[in-house]
């Protein structure tokens, strides 16, 4: 027994001393961080071997155990495999998931990433519109020298072709894209405010009233042998809104400087687009109804805001803004003015005024003021023009006189839409700026007494402007 015990224990000092000699050369080598140093403990090879084995049963126990120590990778998916029902419950991965609760930091940025989204999209389908347009009109400037119409003829084309009640003209895709090019083309030159010397007359609001629009030029004259500035509205309520705007702009193509064409608050897509501008141009022509329109509301958008007769009678559609200080800041707006909602032009396509108000009201229309006759007043005073004319209103009389002689509003569609027998009514302005009203009055012996009386009190008041 003492001599197995000497040799066994002379074997493990062998194994003990080499394990030194193992641990200092290695002590001699740079260590890696992970490395821990071992306790050197001289063992019999019978309590080793022992410890060996109860060892390998604990390690092997706690591998059989969920949560036990695994040294190989593989034996991860072998344990997930042969895991017990009971402790890990089967997923159907095809069955929909329960709904997972937002905070209120997540459902904030889950609404952020929604609106970016729509936004997005409203962006791609506006730059595909206006690629469009783009190309469309592109492919105009190509093709116009080729298909170049004469205007003058098709202007004449439109009393040839003229009968009573609503009788549509035919318009063809390269007659819009020729009327609607050359005009813009003009219109893009001029300034938001345009001079002008008289004689002349001023017009107010046409709402799509082509058979009127044709008896006034053959009762006071075509252009060029009259000269005519017309303050907007030419679109919308009526059922000729096309063959209005198409027989202007001609005339506007071939006599630039005997016809102006103003600005009014139908002249702006978000409201043509609502009271019936929109609607006619995809009936007039269906296939391509919406690029016409989108067409004329470019050429709308470079259409001036207010014109200036001999410096002393100032014409708009609306009426007066607290923005405007100076005829300057007309003359120097930049054009073209795209869907104006709030500022100088917006103001003056939509205000209206009202003697009952002192100073600037909020209008109830949505957009522009109201504005009382000391505003009238001032602004004449600063300006240095003696008579304002606007329109935008329907007057049963034709004309509505506010402030003395400062301010006059026109209305020229006489028996407006066909519900109201109102009259119409322009004004003839000559070389010494003297005014006289011309009306257009419905077969009515009330409303043609009216006009009588009004007419006795604008001679008597309104010989001149001086």
């Amino acid at each position: 027994m003492s001599k197995i015990e000497d040799g066994g224990s002379k074997k493990s000092l062998v194994k003990v001393k080499s394990k030194v000699e193992t641990a200092v050369e290695a002590k001699s080598r740079p260590a890696a961080r992970s490395v821990k140093k071992e306790r050197v403990v001289a063992v019999s090879p019978m309590n080793n071997n022992r410890r060996l084995r109860n060892k390998s049963n604990i390690l092997n126990e706690r591998d059989e155990r969920p949560g036990g120590i695994i040294k190989d990778k593989s034996q991860v998916h072998s344990m997930a495999k042969t895991q017990p029902t009971s402790e890990r419950p089967a997923q159907d991965e095809t069955a929909p998931r329960p709904p997972v609760a937002l905070s209120k930091k997540n459902s904030e940025i889950q609404a952020a990433l929604e609106i970016q989204n729509r936004l997005a999209k409203k962006l791609t389908r506006n730059s595909e519109r206006r690629r469009k347009l783009a190309h469309t009109m592109e492919t105009t400037a190509q093709n116009r020298t080729q298909e170049r119409i004469d205007f003058v003829d098709f202007a004449n084309r439109h009393y040839t072709d003229m009968q009573g009640g609503v009788h549509k003209m035919k318009y063809t895709k390269e007659e819009y894209e020729n009327v609607i090019y050359e005009a813009q083309t003009i219109f893009a030159s001029e300034k938001a405010l345009v001079d002008i010397d008289p004689p002349c007359i001023v017009v107010g609001d046409l709402h799509g009233q082509y058979n009127d629009l044709i008896n006034m030029f053959i009762l006071l004259g075509r252009p060029p042998e009259t000269v005519y500035v017309f303050t907007g509205d030419y679109v919308d309520r009526g059922m000729m809104s096309l063959e209005c705007i198409m027989l202007l702009f001609t005339y506007k193509i071939c006599y630039p400087e005997n016809i102006v064409l103003l600005r009014g608050n139908h002249e702006i897509a978000r409201v043509n687009k609502k009271y019936g501008f929109y609607e006619e141009c995809l009936q007039s022509i269906p296939k391509y109804g919406e690029e016409i329109w989108a067409m004329f509301q470019r050429c709308f958008n470079n259409l001036p805001i207010s014109a200036l007769i001999a410096t002393k009678i100032l014409c708009m559609h609306g009426g007066l803004s607290p923005s405007l200080i100076t005829l300057d800041d007309l003359r120097n707006h930049p054009k073209p003015i795209r869907n104006p909602f709030r500022g100088i032009v917006n103001d003056m396509l939509w205000a209206d005024p009202d003697p009952s108000v002192f100073e600037w009201k909020t209008s109830a229309r949505g957009s522009g003021f109201i504005f009382g006759t000391n505003v009238i007043d001032d602004v004449c005073t600063r300006l240095g023009v003696e008579l304002i004319i606007r329109a935008h209103q329907m007057c049963f009389d034709g004309y509505w006189v506010v402030s003395g002689k400062k301010l006059i509003t026109i209305f020229s569609a006489p028996m407006y839409c066909n519900l109201y027998k109102n009259a119409g009514c322009v004004l003839k302005i000559d070389e010494t700026l003297c005014v006289q009203m011309v009306a257009f009055v419905p077969e009515s012996a009330k409303v043609e007494q009216v006009i009588e009386e009004k007419n006795r009190v604008w001679d008597a008041c309104f010989d001149n402007i001086d």
